[in-house]
């Protein structure tokens, strides 16, 4: 395992991520600043869910396709861009296309670095994506938060500070880009001024239906993952707030018990997976959530923090541990298979948020929690068909 290189991508990962955190508190600036409707400001974390999340397999394919170590400063830098003109924005369409160049920073950051994370895992391929994906759980926490600090220092205009951070991340990652690079399969160093055609990555696999269905099935299980994530993460506070009338204080302290969780959670997965199988951490952790959202529901409110913070752990542990799973799906297509999960997958919790939304709009808070439990249903039925160490193993030396 090369520690170094997986501390300079989780770290670029932090940074990259921030910007994710950032938006939905620069829009809660933003708005009154240019008097936007509620449907304006879904728009514009629309645009930005699909250009971050729901676009991130294209940019799986180009690091399969092609040689594009570039995109991990490329995709750090651009992140922080995007992000930093939202404060400078003059209207209401550039504030538009800053949050799509951000989103796209984000989008484009993801797949290769993921991939590059795989390569200095070394065998411990999930404890090394679980360092790796930490570092994405942290940014997205402390993205309000810096948001809030930068603003306090310039007002709008201290959204410049993410061009500064973003900046000299992306600068230190142009530096040891060979370093990252020359974790690669065949150990050869790859920089921009001596890249040679027998550095090039071999040919990525035909993608047959037989190859793909393990992967759409793991996927399916990854979007009731993500439903229930940005369900509780999007309802929470507004389940505490507004239905049971306690403090906005104690609902965001609520919303945090359960991220900060989470990345534990994270750190704890890979390692897991890594001694007791892929297949046995997913299926474990559907299982688990269903019980702990029944309690959620049934507990009284001094349980609430303890269930809260078993559920991040529960939920968000298994993050990296799919990432890994699909890439052993996918062993000559992990660019691609890395966008699956961490771009489409995941950002497909947005239209279980928006379901559910809809459910609460039809029969109350209450009834999206008793809703959101058939999910982890559905995944735990669905995990139990995805194929063990022994099966993969078997498929991937059938296929190479």
């Amino acid at each position: 395992m090369n520690k170094k290189v997986l501390a300079l991508l989780s770290t670029g990962h932090v940074v990259t991520d921030l910007n994710q955190g950032a938006l939905p508190m620069m829009l809660a600036f933003l708005q009154p600043a240019f008097s936007l409707t509620q449907l304006q400001v879904g728009i514009v974390m629309l645009a930005f869910n699909l250009s971050s999340s729901v676009i991130q397999p294209v940019f799986g394919v180009l690091s399969d396709r092609f040689t594009a170590y570039w995109l991990i400063p490329t995709g750090c830098l651009l992140a922080g861009l995007g992000m930093s003109l939202t404060g400078f924005s003059p209207n209401y369409h550039m504030l538009l296309l800053a949050a799509l160049v951000s989103g796209l920073g984000i989008a484009a950051f993801h797949p290769e670095s993921s991939k590059y994370s795989r390569f200095a895992s070394g065998p411990r391929k999930a404890t090394g994506m679980s360092l790796f994906s930490v570092g994405g759980n942290a940014g997205f926490a402390a993205g309000p938060v810096l948001a809030t600090y930068f603003f306090g220092l310039a007002g709008l205009r201290g959204s410049s500070g993410f061009l500064a951070l973003n900046g000299l991340m992306a600068l230190i990652l142009l530096f040891y880009l060979s370093t990252i690079t020359g974790t690669g399969p065949q150990k050869t160093r790859v920089t921009a001024t001596d890249y040679h055609q027998d550095n090039l990555p071999e040919p990525a696999d035909p993608l047959t239906f037989k190859l793909l269905l393990p992967v759409i099935l793991l996927v399916l299980v990854v979007i009731m993952r993500s439903w229930v994530h940005f369900g509780l993460v999007t309802y929470l506070p507004q389940y505490y707030v507004h239905y049971l009338h306690r403090s906005e204080t104690y609902a965001a302290t609520l919303t945090s018990v359960f991220l900060f969780a989470g990345a534990f959670g994270t750190l704890t997965g890979g390692p897991l997976a890594d001694r007791w199988g892929l297949k046995n951490v997913v299926v474990t952790s559907m299982a688990l959530m269903i019980p702990l959202l029944y309690l959620f529901v049934r507990l009284g409110s001094d349980w609430t923090p303890a269930v809260v913070a078993m559920l991040g752990f529960i939920i968000i542990s298994t993050f990296a541990v799919t990432v890994v799973f699909s890439q052993e799906l996918l062993p000559n297509n992990v660019g691609l298979a890395s966008g699956l999960i961490m771009g489409f997958a995941i950002g497909m919790g947005g239209v279980g948020a928006t379901l559910l939304g809809y459910i609460a709009d039809l029969w109350g808070l209450p009834a999206v929690f008793q809703v959101m439990m058939v999910f982890p249903v559905i995944g735990l039925i669905l995990a139990l068909f995805l194929p063990g160490k022994k099966e993969i193993t078997r498929r991937n030396l059938a296929e190479g």
